[in-house]
């Protein structure tokens, strides 16, 4: 998987030592209960699992300054088409971070000439994620009800549509430059150091 720079964040894959920071972050509840697959509580052992890379899913880390922020990434429908997902630490909410984020992911997502589009939801109760879609051209399409892990339970969500064409237009606005990453690098990655 490649790496993405953008203004200000590095999107990199997900490594088996983010697991105490992620668990951390993504284990508040403020994070899990607007995520469908974040448990609460959510332990060091469940984000080893978490982290493990998952067939048709496409998984980032965002950090800063290499410090873990969050996570953002997809996966592909049976459709064809592509469901979008992000989340942040609490500390890094409200600074544009997040539509940075999905940005970089969606375009990235975009060089497969064969993607229509992107789905994607949130929570009734989550207009953080609700402004983030509109930023990056999302449109409402209706509701559903979706199980949260952490609350436990189906909880109300608005879904949306970004179509391929539309992508085009509204992300060339935002900077993205994917970092080549050389072999030493490469298997520098899969040592974790």
């Amino acid at each position: 998987m490649v790496r993405i720079e953008t203004e200000r964040l590095t999107l990199r894959p997900f490594r088996s030592t983010d697991a105490d920071e992620f668990a951390r972050l993504a284990g508040d509840w403020a994070v899990a209960s607007m995520t469908s697959d974040i448990p609460f509580p959510f332990s060091r052992r469940q984000a080893f699992a978490w982290l493990a890379p998952v067939r048709g899913e496409v998984r980032f880390a965002i950090e800063r300054d290499g410090q873990l922020m969050g996570g953002a990434g997809y996966y592909r429908r049976v459709s064809g088409s592509a469901e979008l997902g992000f989340w942040l630490g609490r500390p890094w909410w409200g600074k544009g971070y997040a539509t940075e984020a999905a940005g970089a992911v969606l375009h990235q997502g975009l060089k497969n000439p064969r993607l229509p589009g992107y789905s994607s939801a949130h929570f009734v109760d989550n207009v953080a994620s609700a402004r983030v879609l509109r930023k990056l051209g999302f449109e409402p399409v209706g509701r559903a009800l979706i199980a949260c892990s952490a609350r436990g339970c189906e909880v109300e969500a608005i879904t949306y549509w970004l179509d391929r064409k539309l992508a085009q237009h509204t992300l060339p606005a935002m900077v993205f430059k994917e970092v080549p990453r050389s072999r030493w690098r490469v298997w520098l990655d899969r040592l974790e150091i």
